[in-house]
Order: C-alpha cells, then sequence, then structure tokens
C-alpha cells in the first residue's frame, strides 16, 4: 500500500466510522453492535474509496 492510499484509508475511514456508528444505533443508543457494524461498513466504505482515489505513481 502506498502512502497515498493509506492516507485516503485513513481519512475516509475516520469520517465513516461515527457516520455509519450513528446509523446503527438502537433507541437512540451506542451499543458495542453499533460500534461493531459501523466499523465493518466503514472499513468497507475506505477501501472503496481507496480503489477509487487512491491511485499511486504510475
Amino acid at each position: 500500500m502506498t502512502a497515498n492510499r493509506a492516507v485516503w484509508f485513513t481519512v475516509a475511514f475516520a469520517f465513516a466510522a461515527p457516520i455509519m456508528s450513528a446509523a446503527f444505533r438502537e433507541n437512540g443508543r451506542f451499543t458495542g453492535r453499533a460500534m461493531a457494524l459501523g466499523i465493518v461498513f466503514a472499513t468497507s466504505i475506505a477501501v472503496i474509496v481507496v480503489i477509487a482515489f487512491g491511485q499511486g505513481a504510475s
């Protein structure tokens, strides 16, 4: 993984993790399940962002 891709992954994950965790709240409360689902979905979103935008030197 290039540094450019690592930066894209970190930034995308930092934005997606809290948003996705909030989306999976249960009765307005953050639970362990909500956090776990948020992390899983944030990772998949970050990977997609890396593939789309994190192009290394060609």
